[in-house]
């Protein structure tokens, strides 16, 4: 998963329209289609995901900014900053015009900055999922139904002893961690921007399930039929940062 850094961050720096306000609460999420052999895919599980369940085209093709920032809306009731922001920092990376499409495929590509290495889910030198790399991930919790912030500071702390991250890299490397946590939690994200202590305070002890996790890992799919469903309130990007901190202090603890 090596596309974190254009899509599962956001650069703060940027500017763009105001969120919508939350979708309604329910589960309907669009149903669930493999890619087939002529379809794009790149090395982010969430934009593959989207475009498994349709939000986005199912072939992976002709894909914009705003096409990306509506299906992280859609399907997941998160800020479409989630998708713009990122979205086009990825697009100015490829050299991609605002306005212009993307394939999937393209996101494929480590000369643009786009990709690195010390992946959860793919080794370094391809883009398929490795199974043995997830379950890896979730092994790193000795609790046999969570991960944690802390069991994901440890994967990092492994991973990237085995690919050293530059410091560039290291902090969308823990984005993509907190993004993972906080999606398939157990529970609501705490809500950074009503009480921030809390949210800090809470960091460290939220669990995500592990088989939603693997679901998502390594089958690009939400788990919607073990019981996932979109948050019931916006979330938004400052939601992360409590989170990506916690995963950063458990990765130092390790590593110092």
């Amino acid at each position: 998963m090596r596309f974190s850094s254009s899509i599962l961050l956001a650069v703060p720096t940027l500017a763009f329209p105001a969120a919508l306000g939350p979708r309604a609460g329910d589960a309907n999420i669009k149903p669930w289609k493999a890619a087939g052999p002529d379809d794009s895919r790149g090395p982010c599980p969430m934009m593959n995901t989207l475009a498994n369940h349709g939000y986005l085209p199912h072939n992976g093709r002709n894909i914009s900014v705003d096409n990306i920032a509506d299906a992280i809306f859609a399907a997941t009731n998160w800020s479409r900053d989630f998708g713009l922001i990122p979205g086009a920092g990825a697009f100015a990376a490829l050299g991609v015009p605002t306005g212009g499409t993307i394939e999937l495929k393209q996101l494929d590509n480590r000369t643009s900055g786009i990709e690195r290495p010390a992946s959860l889910a793919r080794p370094d030198d391809t883009n398929t999922v490795s199974l043995a790399r997830v379950d890896s991930v979730l092994a790193d919790s000795a609790d046999a139904k969570y991960i944690s912030a802390g069991s994901l500071g440890a994967s990092r702390a492994r991973l990237e002893k085995a690919s050293p991250l530059t410091e560039a890299q290291q902090s969308p490397a823990r984005g993509e961690a907190a993004f993972i946590v906080t999606l398939m939690l157990d529970g609501a994200v705490p809500d950074s921007a009503a009480d921030a202590e809390g949210a800090a305070a809470e960091a460290p002890k939220l669990r995500a399930f592990k088989d939603y996790t693997r679901v998502f890992l390594a089958e690009e799919r939400l788990p919607v039929e073990l019981g996932w469903t979109p948050s019931k309130r916006l979330v938004q990007l400052a939601d992360m940062a409590p989170v990506s901190a916690a995963i950063a202090a458990a990765q130092k603890a390790i590593v110092a």
